[in-house]
């Protein structure tokens, strides 16, 4: 099995950024962030398949993955040669982000 590679989008990008950031300064555990990250990106460049399809967008084939440490999704695409993040949303929401 071929890993697909992993890009961001820079909406996914800025997200990761605040996320991040928010990360930094309230826990106190502050390598987790990265750590788990890294993990569901491997996972993603593996088995894409493993997320769940997301049907309230217009971007079609969009599928999400729970990081369940950091109570967020992973919102991405993929085709036979990369995935494409398009989002880093915390699930705690009350709706999913706005993606085009």
């Amino acid at each position: 099995m071929t890993a697909r590679r992993v890009r961001f989008t820079a909406t996914a990008n800025r997200h990761l950024t605040r996320e991040h950031a928010w990360w930094l300064a309230n826990r106190d555990y502050t390598e987790l962030f990265a750590t788990e990250l890294e993990q569901a990106i491997r996972v993603l460049a593996v088995i894409p398949g493993a997320g769940t399809a997301y049907t309230h967008t217009r971007v079609a084939g969009l599928r999400r993955v729970f990081v369940q440490t950091l109570g967020a999704h992973l919102y991405y695409t993929f085709d036979d040669h990369e995935v494409i993040v398009r989002a880093f949303w915390g699930a705690r929401r009350e709706r999913g982000p706005n993606l085009r």
